[in-house]
């Protein structure tokens, strides 16, 4: 076979990567979907989001482990035939004892499709264009998969949703083979770890720890974002036009990092984004009009994807191979598992949604305080490289 050629592999892993978010990137109307269409309680719902989102964390730190040593082509292959079985159980559970087993393979499948897309992106030249077509992608699919979501569970239900997922997976293994092969970045790899490192391990652990709790930040408020807007008493289809909405502003977050990449660092997004999603989630205490709860998805939405791409280069800078990003990844997943649990044991004692909210943004000031260390070191760096440089 011959080797697919570089923008090929990209376009490849930009498609794979939207097919590895299929269901997290709707995550708040397939929560609501558990509780409308199986009748599950809401606590149940975030349950099966974490089961999920358990799966593709292993599989992202599997995947980092595993790293080039198999194939991108194989490995992506092999990870979309179990993700499509994972989808294609989950629909004739129909919401019975085996979903939660369903959800976790599907989402073992997924994570290691979406840890190689952000390989082959990330080891790519021009990455911040990379990961910001990447970005638009899958936000145009999210921002129309949650505003049709209501539609659709109401003329198909949620297994038609399940099958349509598995037969998306099984179709993109054709575009797995135009990925590179990836074991032939292994010799670069290697060299670039023979040199100094300019990070220590505690810096590396402080921004690792970081990435997990603003990731569990994340996912508690990602995963129920739909459900707060019904305890607010907002209708379906007025939520799912906000969701639609804050998707498609989220797509100039995207571009607006792609555009300041490399323009004075991570310290001034970082702080934006994490504060900003903080300030979001804080107008939703109480029981927001539906233009304050619009407010919300827009800006924290819109953040979150802003502030992503810095967070990502900065476990870039920190080891000069690179690596960094495939354990940063992992971590990411991890966070967004754990966060939904998180919220399920707060809903499991109380039917208010307070306590979700207010975790959520406890969480995103204590990632910022993990951050500052990697933070002001980067930026010390990087004045020095200007220095020498001059």
């Amino acid at each position: 076979m011959n080797e697919p050629r570089a923008g090929q592999g990209v376009a490849a892993a930009i498609i794979l990567g939207t097919i590895g978010v299929l269901s997290f990137i709707v995550q708040p109307g397939l929560v609501q979907g558990f509780v409308t269409e199986y009748a599950l309680s809401e606590s149940a719902a975030n349950g099966l989001a974490f089961t999920e989102m358990l799966g593709i964390a292993a599989a992202t730190v599997l995947a980092a482990l595993i790293g080039t040593r198999v194939s991108w082509r194989a490995q992506t292959t092999a990870a979309l035939v179990i993700a499509a079985a994972g989808h294609a159980l989950s629909g004739f559970a129909a919401g019975g004892e085996l979903l939660s087993m369903a959800r976790l393979i599907a989402g073992f499948g997924c994570g290691f499709v979406i840890s190689i897309s952000f390989s082959v992106v990330g080891s790519a030249p021009r990455p911040e264009r990379n990961l910001g077509l990447y970005l638009v992608l899958l936000l145009t699919y999210g921002a129309l998969g949650l505003w049709g979501m209501p539609t659709i569970l109401d003329l198909f239900g949620l297994d038609a949703v399940f099958y349509a997922w598995a037969l998306a997976s099984l179709a993109a293994i054709a575009v797995a083979w135009r990925l590179p092969d990836g074991t032939d970045i292994s010799e670069e790899v290697r060299q670039a770890e023979g040199r100094d490192r300019s990070a220590s391990p505690v810096t590396i652990a402080l921004m690792l720890a970081g990435v997990l709790i603003y990731n569990v930040s994340i996912g508690i408020a990602w995963a129920n974002l739909f459900l707060i807007g019904i305890d607010a008493g907002l209708a379906e289809q007025p939520i799912a036009d906000a969701l639609l909405i804050c998707q498609f502003t989220a797509v100039g977050g995207a571009l607006a990092a792609v555009w300041l990449a490399g323009r004075g660092g991570q310290l001034w997004p970082i702080l934006v984004g994490t504060i900003g999603g903080a300030a979001a989630i804080g107008l939703t205490l109480g029981t927001p009009s539906y233009g304050e709860f619009l407010l919300t998805l827009i800006v924290f939405n819109t953040l979150w994807n802003f502030a992503l791409p810095f967070i990502l280069a900065l476990a870039a800078v920190l080891t000069p191979s690179g690596r960094l990003i495939a354990v940063a990844i992992a971590f990411q997943m991890i966070g967004l598992a754990f966060g939904p649990l998180a919220a399920g044991e707060l809903l499991a004692g109380t039917d208010s949604f307070e306590p979700v909210k207010l975790l959520s943004i406890v969480t995103m000031v204590l990632a910022l305080a993990l951050f500052a260390v990697p933070l002001l070191g980067e930026r010390r760096g990087t004045r020095r490289r200007i220095v020498t440089a001059s």
